[in-house]
């Protein structure tokens, strides 16, 4: 299985420093939003490490940076936690597994798990929690050829600006990133006012269609964009907007929105235009997502996948991990086993596919051809 490429995995300095941000106040304020928009992990009391459903980090009737609260003393723990203080107590999420005491995975870390679990090579994702991670990448990926893809990323909500603009070009030209990463959740930068479809975007969208770069985008949802739809059709309006270009659904369609009762996945034409029209694909990561409700092989999620397999088939389909976050459900090589063993409907074929192919096929010749080499 040494061919493997994994779709979604990270490297990241400790999580306490600046981490390419201007400083580690800037991004406290972006882990701090994270913290209160996460919802797959509970908040705990620390004295007693009983969940609580008080959620004091950010106003949620001001989805802008003004609503982020001032009087928690939010900060980075230790071992994987994010921790707060309300009202005399104190209380952690764990984000990221016990096991990461000072919140780092470094490129030599993740290249041991890599070896470990039989995964070739990674696509690094980069979210703000992490930073502002070109530069790191780009040593990561002098250091070891062939084993990392990095992405680039921006600060979205201002991305149109001469600043931003510039930050992109340093990381096409100097740190030599593979493809851009956009997440929806950093527009409360701006208090959702404006959106990537906007066309003051355009001159930033020309120059991400110009590098030949796939965009790896986060939807939540819920937002204050509305619902999952909602972001949909925004999404789709762009994709007219701006054709061409390869587009990841990064965590993969949220399949549990459109289950029944009987675990029938019934996608609404919004979905199925979206999947079907453009060259869009879907991340299958369900670990992450479900795995603090259920225990490995995670076997509900066999069935989500069998049927998007059936409706928009392997072309459509790249298998991710969500290393090292995802530690704290399973281990890295149960987050391709739950499909590879488990999922006998598919073929060699398509495990070739999901598993590798349509993950070089998104970065060209040049990262196919550097995978490729060992």
């Amino acid at each position: 299985m040494h061919d493997i490429i994994d779709c979604h995995a990270h490297i990241f300095p400790p999580l306490a420093e600046a981490c390419g941000l201007e400083s580690p106040e800037r991004h406290l304020v972006h882990q701090q939003r994270a913290m209160h928009v996460h919802g797959n992990q509970p908040y705990r009391r620390r004295r007693d490490n009983a969940i609580t459903d008080i959620r004091p980090l950010w106003d949620p009737k001001d989805p802008s940076e003004a609503g982020r609260a001032r009087d928690t003393n939010f900060r980075v723990g230790r071992y994987g936690r994010f921790e707060w203080d309300k009202d005399g107590e104190s209380y952690y999420v764990q984000f990221l597994p016990p096991s990461m005491f000072d919140l780092s995975c470094p490129a030599d870390y993740m290249v041991t798990q890599m070896d470990y679990a039989g995964v070739k090579s990674i696509v690094l994702q980069n979210d703000h929690i992490y930073g502002n991670l070109g530069s790191y990448f780009a040593e990561a990926m002098r250091k070891y050829p062939g084993r990392f893809i990095g992405l680039a990323n921006v600060d979205e909500a201002f991305a149109y600006t001469d600043e931003q603009m510039a930050i992109l070009e340093r990381q096409i030209t100097v740190d030599r990133m593979c493809g851009l990463y956009f997440t929806m959740t950093a527009y409360f930068r701006n208090g959702y006012a404006k959106l990537y479809d906007d066309p003051a975007y355009d001159p930033f969208w020309k120059r991400v269609a110009a590098a030949k770069w796939p965009v790896f985008w986060v939807h939540s949802a819920k937002s204050p964009l509305g619902d999952y739809g909602d972001e949909m059709r925004i999404f789709r309006r762009f994709l007219d907007r701006h054709p061409g270009m390869k587009h990841v659904l990064v965590h993969g369609i949220p399949t549990s929105v459109f289950a029944d009762e009987k675990e029938k996945l019934n996608f609404p034409k919004w979905m199925t235009e979206v999947m079907d029209n453009y060259p869009v694909y879907s991340e299958i990561l369900f670990p992450i997502m479900w795995g603090g409700k259920m225990n490995f092989p995670f076997a509900r999620a066999h069935g989500h996948i069998r049927q998007l397999y059936d409706r928009f088939g392997p072309d459509k389909l790249l298998w991710g991990s969500d290393m090292p976050n995802v530690e704290r459900y399973c281990t890295y090589r149960q987050t391709f086993s739950y499909v590879w063993d488990y999922c006998d409907f598919l073929t060699e074929s398509d495990r070739a596919k999901i598993f590798r192919d349509n993950t070089l096929g998104l970065f060209g010749q040049n990262v196919s051809a550097r995978a490729a080499a060992d």
